[in-house]
């Protein structure tokens, strides 16, 4: 909820921009986190990306004091992201999908970050996976880096999920490419990155729900694709601009992005050997061969090496 007119001293308003096409079960879940937020100023705007189902949705959002929504045509999740960030007028921004769940310290963190660090673009955090039940049974983190480790890809990017950016950083870098669908997230942040720097606040800042309709359940060709395409859409810019620090930099993080995917892919190709699905395997072989041999070769030798422990474990046992 929004406290009174900036006044000197006040803490920063936040914009909680969340696009949503539908109207997930998870929904209530996801604006509740919001409104239980340790950081008070903040405004909730919920974007109908041509849900169709407008009465559904406002029913949802009314339960959350002070939030609002903003209704348009069906254009993906970055044109409704950019809508959300064109309705808002905080300093702050920061996304929250129609199915995840924050800590209520989420913005007390990510806003503390940003104060310590003037000319930081944006602050992130580290995330933990939940079932559909909302039981989390993985985690993950980001490490603090410069811009240029993640842009050569040394280091992965933060996530858009656990991001707050300055406003500030719209104005440098543009808002998202409503081209992408998948890899929308990654290009932006890559964009950022080449403008600026992003800041960790060191702290769990999303319960990202990991589910069948999750955007990100997609099969690793597509993934691959379209990482791809977000890095490369970024090295063009950069050769276009005559960059050469970033181009060089870029470059790298395209090999390596390949080589990641084809270790991944050669890794299981022995597990689809294994279930008689010598298809698959071949294909999976093929594909990977395509993008980096050298990614093939380092997969196997994972693979196997994993194996040979856990043997040599089981024997001395």
């Amino acid at each position: 909820m929004t406290s009174p007119a900036d006044a000197p001293g006040a803490a920063p308003l936040v914009d909680v921009v969340v696009p949503t096409n539908r109207v997930s079960p998870y929904l209530g879940a996801a604006l509740a986190s919001v409104a239980a937020q340790t950081h008070a100023r903040w405004d909730l705007i919920v974007v109908d990306d041509g849900s169709g189902r407008g009465d559904d949705l406002a029913r949802i959002v009314a339960g959350v004091a002070g939030a609002r929504i903003v209704h348009r045509e069906n254009g993906g999740a970055a044109a409704a992201r950019n809508t959300g960030i064109a309705a808002g007028s905080g300093e702050i921004v920061a996304f929250l999908d129609d199915d995840d769940v924050w800590p209520p310290d989420r913005l007390e963190r990510l806003v503390a970050a940003l104060g310590a660090d003037a000319g930081a673009l944006g602050a992130f955090g580290d995330g933990i996976d939940i079932d559909a039940e909302g039981v989390a049974f993985d985690s993950w983190h980001t490490p603090q880096a410069t811009s240029d480790e993640y842009l050569r890809g040394d280091t992965p990017i933060p996530r858009i999920t656990t991001l707050a950016v300055r406003r500030r950083a719209f104005e440098l870098a543009g808002t998202f490419d409503e081209d992408f669908g998948l890899s929308q997230d990654t290009e932006f942040t890559l964009r950022v990155l080449r403008r600026g720097r992003l800041v960790t606040s060191g702290a769990v800042v999303v319960e990202y729900r990991r589910h069948d309709r999750n955007a990100t359940a997609a099969d690793w060709r597509r993934r691959h694709a379209a990482g791809s395409r977000a890095v490369r859409a970024n090295l063009e810019d950069a050769e276009r601009r005559g960059d050469a620090h970033h181009v060089a930099a870029l470059r790298r993080n395209a090999r390596l992005l390949d080589r990641a995917y084809a270790s991944w892919s050669a890794g299981r190709v022995i597990g689809l050997l294994r279930q008689r699905r010598a298809g698959d395997a071949g294909a999976d072989l093929w594909d990977s061969l395509r993008l980096s041999p050298w990614g093939v070769l380092t997969g196997w030798a994972s693979t196997l090496a994993s194996k040979l422990g856990a043997r040599s474990r089981r024997s001395g046992a």
